[in-house]
């Protein structure tokens, strides 16, 4: 892309599983498959595309739509990979179907294009203001389909109205190099035909495959969409492991305390520790590289394909460069890796967070599974992010939606001892680290390494909480992340969420737990298994397991019974869980913490890198 100066590339047969979008190199691409690594269609954007991005649906293996923001009117792109001309009638009749159903996605004002492998020879006759006659070949059964098609929905076929040289018509050749014909293409509304400059093949290019390039130069202005969320990802374990950066940030942080002002609120004392804490570590401790490259990329196979780019034409010395760049590439990645698990050995103890990074890095895992779009409750489906994200906000409403009453503690009676050091010391060693920041980017490891001086700077700060009971925005504030329970879901109701919540605020919660947790044991059933400390859900699956094999070999009739509530935890009653606690005689000002954080308690969703509005939980 870089050296043909590309900012969007359509990919067709990508073979890839599911739906997604990944970042690599400083591209971000964005794909649609099916269950089986066969087919597939692909996007590939630069950065400065990819800013302009408002949305992209996945919608088959076959076809993948991307909006763009552009000025005064957005760009459709669909990708697609039709079947080939020996294909049924049936296959061809289910594309063009789908091609409707993507096209109605796009607004008639908004240009649209069209491009991939449509596996159709469109020929050389010209046909109205559609076909152009600088295509080539002789129109088979599959072009004829393709043409009406277009004139149906106003669709001219680009490539074919560009006077051009034979070999910058050809788009693909069969094994041998028998047969040259033209199957790809790059078409557009007809309405913007005058914003496509220029549409050619260049066969120079070093893809390595039957098929060539068809590039075409489209004017647009892209519209420059709002700056999106990005979370600061500091380079944590240096903490542990380079002492003058620990000392550094130490030192850091306690001067930034001292020239601030003591404040009477909580909310600024809080607005006082993240400041000082954040402005420190931003300071200090360098950021996470996050750029995708490949890491085992040699500068002799740098080389070695620029050779083999050169000897494009000479077909036997291409072949002999080609089984070289092969065989380099797969020693000089083979060598990295080995390295890599080196590395994961000696960080398996010290560096859990960095080991799974770095298996993630050799595998390639794609994590990001998504069709891209969203069904409302009308049956619609949704493309654009903000859209997208407005739903999410009404669903968090409906889902969360309560007609308890107004939270209303009497101040009184208000017991509870003063939270220790000691207290906060406990609930600090049984955070796990590596774990995702709520809003504030506060991280536990930006606490421990600060030791004493941090340990005291949080029990005082807590305390403030406790004896107040006026929780900070930050803390009463979470990040809900949506996770598909199955690829291909379009539907929030089949999304289960992860909750980010500040670190600061789950250190106070661990600890008020850990006051209420020996009134609250005796009044848990011993058949209860799961999220109880010491217990787990195991021995239960085992003894089921124990008590099926046992009927069955004394042919037993065993009768099972699994009820599934839907939503259950995040449709408990509020109000029946403060009307148990104080059943237990839990102390005042603990009651009063967690009734607060239930009751102030606000969320937003956050896809990708945008974040909807906050909305009350209930």
């Amino acid at each position: 892309m870089e050296r043909m100066k590309l900012n969007i590339l359509g990919l067709s047969e990508v073979r890839w599983k599911g739906a997604g979008k990944i970042t690599s190199g400083g591209h971000e691409i964005i794909y649609s498959g099916g269950t089986e690594s066969e087919k597939g269609v692909g996007i590939i954007v630069d950065q400065t595309v990819t800013k302009a991005i408002k949305g992209y649906w996945a919608l088959s293996d076959r076809f993948l739509l991307v909006k763009i923001a552009g000025k005064p009117v957005d760009l459709n792109i669909i990708q697609v990979y039709a079947p080939t001309a020996n294909s049924n009638d049936e296959d061809l009749d289910k594309f063009f179907n789908e091609l409707d159903t993507a096209k109605t996605q796009c607004k008639s004002q908004d240009p649209l294009i069209i491009m991939g492998d449509f596996n159709a020879k469109v020929g050389t006759e010209k046909v109205d203001d559609i076909v152009g006659k600088h295509g080539l070949g002789i129109r088979n059964e599959q072009g004829e389909k393709l043409i009406e098609w277009c004139q149906t929905n106003n669709i001219i076929v680009g490539n074919t109205w560009f006077q051009q040289p034979p070999r910058s018509k050809w788009t693909w050749k069969s094994p041998g190099d028998e047969t040259r014909n033209q199957i790809d293409y790059m078409m557009i509304s007809k309405r913007y035909r005058n914003a496509l400059l220029l549409a050619k093949t260049y066969p120079s290019a070093d893809c390595y495959s039957g098929h060539v390039p068809v590039v075409g130069k489209f004017k647009l202005k892209l519209k420059k969409n709002s700056k999106p969320f990005t979370n600061i990802k500091f380079d944590l374990a240096i903490l542990k492991t380079n002492q003058t950066i620990r000392e550094k940030y130490q030192i850091s942080v306690q001067n930034k305390f001292e020239a601030l002002r003591d404040a009477e609120e909580v909310e600024q004392q809080w607005e006082n520790f993240k400041s000082a804490i954040m402005e420190a570590a931003t300071e200090m401790i360098p950021k996470v590289n996050r750029k995708a490259k490949q890491k085992w990329m040699t500068e002799e196979i740098l080389n070695l394909m620029e050779e083999r780019r050169c000897a494009k034409g000479n077909k036997e010395k291409y072949e002999q460069i080609h089984k070289k760049v092969q065989g380099k590439c797969n020693m000089s990645k083979e060598n990295w890796i080995n390295e890599k698990c080196k590395e994961i050995e000696q960080q398996r103890k010290h560096a859990p967070q960095t080991m799974y990074r770095n298996i993630e890095e050799i595998t390639g895992k794609r994590t990001v599974l998504s069709t891209g779009f969203l069904k409302v409750m009308n049956g619609d489906i949704i493309i654009d992010k903000e859209k997208i994200l407005e739903r999410w906000a009404e669903y968090i409403r409906e889902l969360f939606k309560d007609d308890r009453k107004d939270h209303n503690i009497k101040k009184n009676n208000f017991a509870g001892p003063p939270i220790m050091k000691e207290e906060v010391e406990t609930a600090i060693k049984k955070m796990k680290h590596g774990k995702a920041t709520g809003p504030d980017n506060i991280s536990v490891e930006l606490i421990e390494a600060l030791e004493d001086f941090g340990i005291g700077k949080v029990t005082h700060l807590l305390n403030e909480i406790y004896d107040t009971g006026q929780i900070p925005t930050d803390l009463s504030k979470s990040i809900f992340i949506p996770l598909p329970k199955k690829p291909g879901a379009t539907e929030c109701e089949l999304h289960r969420t992860i909750s980010l919540m500040s670190h600061i605020t789950k250190i106070l919660l661990k600890i008020i737990m850990l006051r209420i947790r020996n009134k609250i044991k005796p009044e848990i059933a011993e058949e209860q298994c799961g999220f109880v400390e010491d217990q787990g859900t195991s021995n239960a699956i085992y003894i089921l397991r124990t008590l099926i094999e046992r009927a069955l070999e004394v042919q037993k009739d065993v009768y099972l019974c699994f009820i599934d509530y839907t939503k259950a935890f995040d449709r408990v009653r509020h109000d029946e869980i403060i009307t148990e606690l104080k059943q237990l005689n839990i102390d005042g000002k603990d009651l009063r913490i967690i009734k607060t954080m239930y009751w102030e308690q606000t969320a937003a969703m956050r896809i990708e890198n945008k974040t909807s509005t906050f909305q009350d939980i209930k």
